[in-house]
């Protein structure tokens, strides 16, 4: 029988039998397993993958916990204020997007800038070239290297040649004051549920509304590249583009170009694969079908035809329970049943909450866009009747952190009102402007 330690008989992390290494590896500085010689100050060091992790995950939430206005004292001798921790990143890029930051300037004369960009966590700082992000464009908006060990003293670099500044957490003084509130934390208690949804409300058709300029801009400036129509040529690229939402838009908006015709430079992809990823090559292939398709139906006719077969015309009945895949807990008129189900099956390859993304962000907004060329007002109404009484989208980052910054009890049931938390985002609390946030000047 092998070593016993204590009562029970060791096991390694294989399963076999014998001294018990536990969960962590000592070695030496020069990497051989054997008694530990720690570093100069006699801590030891350790091989576990999961070790740096743990840490990084303390990271974040010693991070999030910062009060807002707390000073952070720079590598450099400098400081910067933090009046926004940002919101947590996705699996690729930078660990926190849309943090904002005050940083003193270099000079005495000049304004204090305050930057709103990415951070990035590390347990030391030469983390930063060891992970290569000094040669990974999706690291080129961090405005700050938050660590807990500074271990180099050579500029951190990012893809673009732009310095980061350097903050350890190890400097912070621990702060014994409660954390203020934002304004909205304020005012969002003292209304109800009607009060709050009516905000959410007028801030998604807000959102419609911006969306739909923008397409109604880019129709007016299209040109047809045939067999593809001058909507179309619109229309396409801007479907690509949303198919590469959260993921990396730039290159998928160029695809889309690229399909109808137009001669445009394919950017890198984000990241440093020399192939997109599966989920990614899959959308691609499926762009590929739909054109395919399109070249001879086009796809806002397509598009135009389904919205029309259950259009104003075919009128409203009393509201009925959703269908299982429209949820449960929200109405839709049955009505616009048949319309929502006939778009969702055009996009049916890409999975029901791509196809949502697509038919709230650029669908319903494109068919917008044209009553205003075509001055055709029925179209206007019907498109943002569809797009009020949609239901609910897949939750993002920006719809989660919103939940927990307004201090929602839920997040909304229907997709106008998530697109509103986009719209409070991108327009006010994304560079934490209170002052002009919708919701704090509700009754202006």
């Amino acid at each position: 029988m092998n070593a016993k330690q204590g009562d029970r008989e060791g096991v390694n992390r294989d399963g076999r039998k014998g001294a018990k290494q536990g969960d962590r590896q000592e070695v030496n500085r020069d990497g051989r397993k054997g008694p530990n010689q720690g570093d100069r100050q006699g801590r030891p060091y350790y091989t576990t993958k999961k070790r740096p992790e743990i840490l990084e995950q303390d990271l974040a939430h010693r991070w999030h916990a910062l009060p807002p206005a707390q000073s952070l004292p720079l590598t450099g001798g400098e400081a910067c204020y933090l009046h926004y921790a940002g919101r947590s990143g996705g699996p690729q890029g930078p660990d926190i997007r849309d943090a904002v930051l005050q940083f003193t300037p270099a000079h005495p004369d000049a304004a204090e800038e305050r930057i709103t960009g990415d951070v990035e966590f590390h347990v030391r700082c030469s983390d930063w070239y060891a992970h290569q992000h000094h040669t990974d464009p999706r690291y080129n908006n961090v405005i700050l290297h938050v660590v807990l060990i500074v271990d180099s003293v050579g500029p951190v670099l990012r893809q673009d040649g732009q310095v980061v500044p350097v903050c350890s957490l190890n400097d912070l003084v621990p702060t014994i004051f409660p954390h203020p509130l934002w304004p909205c934390q304020c005012i969002i208690p003292s209304m109800d549920m009607e009060a709050r949804a009516a905000v959410l409300q007028r801030a998604g058709l807000l959102r419609f509304d911006q969306k739909t300029q923008n397409l109604l801009e880019q129709l007016r400036a299209s040109r047809p590249y045939p067999p593809f129509s001058a909507y179309d040529v619109c229309l396409i690229p801007a479907l690509v583009e949303a198919m590469g939402y959260g993921r990396d838009r730039a290159f998928f908006r160029a695809v889309g170009q690229r399909l109808v015709g137009i001669a445009s430079d394919i950017p890198e992809p984000a990241g440093r694969a020399a192939e997109p990823s599966p989920l990614d090559a899959g959308r691609l292939r499926t762009s590929g079908k739909l054109v395919e398709q399109w070249r001879s139906k086009g796809a806002w006719e397509t598009i135009r035809q389904v919205i029309m077969d259950g259009g104003p015309e075919a009128g409203h009945q009393q509201p009925l329970p959703c269908t299982k895949r429209y949820g449960t807990s929200y109405r839709v008129e049955a009505g616009l049943v048949p319309a929502l189900d006939a778009l969702r099956a055009i996009f049916a390859d890409l999975g029901p909450a791509r196809a949502d993304i697509l038919i709230c962000n650029v669908v319903l907004p494109f068919a917008a866009a044209v009553t205003f060329i075509e001055e055709d007002r029925p179209l206007l109404e019907y498109a943002q009747e569809l797009y009020v009484a949609y239901p609910a989208l897949a939750s993002n980052q920006v719809t989660r952190s919103m939940y927990g910054q307004l201090g929602l009890e839920r997040e909304p049931k229907n997709a106008c009102q998530q697109q509103g938390l986009h719209y409070i985002y991108a327009q006010t609390c994304r560079e934490k402007r209170c002052a002009a946030c919708i919701v704090v000047g509700r009754d202006a």
